[in-house]
């Protein structure tokens, strides 16, 4: 084995025992966001602890369809207690207790404490007239870590569902102009990372969409979106510090209503991916395929969409220059090492959305979700991310509901290290209303991970108990 071999031996041997693996995969395409393609980060996760319900997996539900679209709208302006004039806005407040007995996802030396969160939410709708209104929505939060203090927020958690809209009329088309910000730091939506209890980062994502109803039958829907991630973890870790970008994505999304209950079309987008750090590459991305979305029952819709994917990088990324270089090598053969652990990789495959939601009484509705999506990685360039998850919503007496959920998500990297992994996550939260205002909460989360990776692997159980004050 020649000298340039042998430290390359040995820095595969570094980075594959000691170097956590990450992957943001909610920011680009598995959110789907405001135009379901574009740089968004929508989803909120159990773990963040807002008021309203969330999916599991960090995967944030379509509800497609004009049936329970009725629903959707009930609930949203379910939100707004207080009104002046026609200013609505609704305030929640609630305190929670978790107990957590993996706080860093590690296989070994696994950590527990008790974390306190405060909660608050606002929602506000000014509809300023029949045709425009300005919506605002803001979830602020803390973690206090009774035994592990370094982990405690830094600052304020503020839930990526907030946001400002304004939505206005010019002739036949509507327009919706957003800015949606958060600043989060848990880790538990992205699949591929370990040994890592805060991930923190601010994100923002600013865009506008237009509506244009051309006749009774057939829709044009384009837009801009802006999205910017920035890493701002005080860790030191390398791998956080190549996080930071941003990403401007144009869409378009044609459709005709072929019937009451059927609408087809294409939905096409394509993304410029631009990287703070040189380290890792830009590159430009495309989605284009053909979608339905069918009101198959009173009770039950269905959307499926799928087609061509592609990512391409400007050039090979270089994730562990920090590593090379605290070999102390020459540079020849830290040239000789670089070249052989350098991500090249581009990506031409499909991707696929599916989802059917039935909801057979006003007591019991539940969903099943299936997706499968090239998305941009962490320690690599992209990961393709498979996603099947299942949950309900049960109202078992006048003033208790149950909501249980269960997913499953395989990864394959396109990292030198060729990561693989599989993850299996379930939940089960109860909720109690003592009065319209006034709620009890109980969640259990169960959370499994395995990776061909040491060192990688983990489960982890969590226990929040929380009560909530609508004002």
């Amino acid at each position: 084995m020649n000298k340039s071999a042998g430290y390359l031996a040995l820095l595969l041997a570094v980075l594959t025992l000691a170097t956590p693996s990450a992957s943001h995969a909610q920011d680009f395409f598995r959110d789907l966001g405001t135009s379901r393609s574009s740089g968004g980060y929508g989803p909120v996760t159990p773990s963040d602890y807002t008021y309203d319900d969330v999916s599991p997996s960090g995967l944030k539900p379509l509800r497609p369809g004009q049936d329970l679209s009725v629903v959707e709208e009930a609930e949203e302006t379910d939100k707004y207690n207080f009104a002046l004039g026609s200013f609505r806005f609704g305030i929640a407040a609630g305190v929670g207790i978790e107990f957590n007995d993996n706080i860093t996802l590690a296989e070994t030396n696994r950590e527990s404490d008790i974390i306190f969160r405060p909660i608050m939410n606002i929602d506000s709708e000014w509809r300023i007239s029949d045709l425009n209104t300005l919506r605002f929505n803001i979830g602020l939060s803390y973690a206090k870590y009774f035994d592990h203090s370094q982990f405690d927020t830094n600052g304020v958690l503020i839930s990526p569902n907030s946001e400002l809209a304004f939505t206005f009329y010019t002739g036949a088309i509507k327009w919706t102009v957003r800015d949606r910000v958060g600043y989060e730091e848990d880790t538990y939506d992205v699949p591929d990372i370990s040994n890592q209890a805060v991930y923190r980062r601010w994100e923002n994502q600013a865009g506008l969409e237009g509506e244009w109803a051309i006749n009774q039958t057939v829709s044009l829907t384009f837009g801009y979106d802006h999205y910017n991630l920035w890493a701002t973890d005080d860790s030191g870790e390398p791998e956080f510090e190549l996080q930071s970008r941003s990403i401007d994505t144009i869409f378009i999304k044609p459709a005709v209503q072929i019937n009451p209950a059927v609408k087809v079309g294409v939905n096409a987008s394509f993304s410029f991916i631009n990287f703070q750090d040189s380290d890792r590459s830009d590159g430009n991305a495309i989605m284009a395929g053909p979608f339905i979305e069918w009101q198959v029952s009173e009770y039950t819709n269905l959307y499926l969409e799928g087609g061509y994917q592609g990512l391409n990088f400007d050039h090979p990324s270089n994730f562990n220059n920090a590593a090379i270089d605290q070999l102390g090598l020459s540079p020849a053969d830290a040239a000789a090492v670089q070249s052989e652990l350098q991500d090249n990789e581009d990506s031409h495959s499909y991707y696929v959305r599916f989802e059917i939601n039935n909801r057979p009484s006003e007591f019991f509705r539940h969903r099943l979700a299936f997706s499968k999506t090239a998305e941009i990685g962490f320690e690599s360039d992209y990961i393709n991310l498979y996603n099947v998850e299942y949950d309900a919503d049960w109202k078992v007496m006048e003033k208790m509901e149950v909501g249980p959920s269960i997913f499953y998500e395989h990864y394959t990297s396109s990292s030198p290290l060729d990561e693989k992994g599989d993850r299996i996550g379930a939940t089960i939260g109860i909720r109690y209303h003592f009065t319209n205002s006034l709620t009890l909460g109980l969640d259990y989360r169960y959370l499994w991970k395995n990776t061909n990776l040491p060192d990688q692997d983990y489960y982890q159980n969590l226990v929040f108990l929380s009560l909530y004050y609508k004002f």
